[in-house]
């Protein structure tokens, strides 16, 4: 395991931080790391941006991202990695679609590949990392396109060549159910998992015996679309199977 010292720590909204640290380790944008600190447990995050110095943004939901929340300058936190494969280097014309924290995973192919950014969430105040020229969807109309991340980038699918993706599991089905298969634009996922070994032994993070944390996490729409079991069911942190509300089975 590897430690780093936490350079500085912002808070992007009121459950979203990012935290920036001094990391010698080379990473691409998708990857992710298993990080750990004192009193928490190991969890994956996305890196939100591979330059010198790295980031990890995050919502605090548990343990660890509360921890991680109260660290400062100077701190230490523990990890491993980078894990997974990254994002291809895109050509002509780029969007990039981001729902719930999916932004963190998408900036740091933001800040590399210029493109158009759709972001979504359900009010302005759930919002991050967003800049003045960002396409905003708010379920709650609170700040542009009243309606889901999904609803605003589909009718414009056609005009790009390159399309990145991530964010919640059920967003992401809503949009493959949506596009037309045929179009154009090469279309790449980022997808979210339950992960618990990031290094494809656990099993935790399967879809259809795809390891999501070994064979990805970057998947293209034609291998997604091959995964019967996404946006219908995954396992839990006990090893449960759940299916996913409003599921088509």
């Amino acid at each position: 395991m590897l430690h780093a010292k936490v350079i500085s720590i912002k808070r992007d909204n009121k459950d979203v931080f990012t935290l920036v640290f001094d990391s010698k380790i080379s990473a691409e944008p998708g990857q992710f790391i298993m990080i750990w600190v004192p009193g928490g447990k190991e969890i994956p995050m996305s890196l939100s941006s591979t330059s010198n110095p790295l980031a990890i943004t995050f919502r605090t939901f548990g343990e660890t991202t509360r921890t991680l929340a109260t660290l400062k300058p100077g701190d230490r936190i523990f990890f491993r990695g980078p894990y997974g494969n990254s994002y291809p280097k895109p050509t002509g014309k780029v969007a990039y679609v981001g729902g719930g924290t999916g932004l963190a995973s998408l900036n740091s192919m933001i800040l590399k590949y210029d493109g158009d950014v759709f972001a979504g969430a359900r009010t302005k105040d759930d919002l991050f990392l967003i800049r003045d020229e960002y396409k905003v969807a708010t379920d709650d109309g609170s700040l542009g396109f009243k309606g889901t991340v999904v609803d605003l980038f589909v009718p414009h699918l056609s005009e790009y060549n390159y399309v990145f993706v991530c964010g919640p599991e059920p967003m992401v089905k809503s949009l493959i159910d949506r596009i037309d298969k045929k179009a154009k634009a090469k279309i790449f996922f980022s997808l979210e998992r339950l992960m618990k070994c990031g290094v494809g032994i656990c099993d935790s993070c399967s879809i259809n015996g795809i390891r999501v944390c070994k064979d990805g996490t970057i998947f293209e729409l034609q291998e997604v679309l091959k995964m019967t079991e996404f946006g219908v069911s995954r396992r839990t942190e006990s090893g449960k199977i759940e299916f996913f509300a409003n599921a088509k089975r």
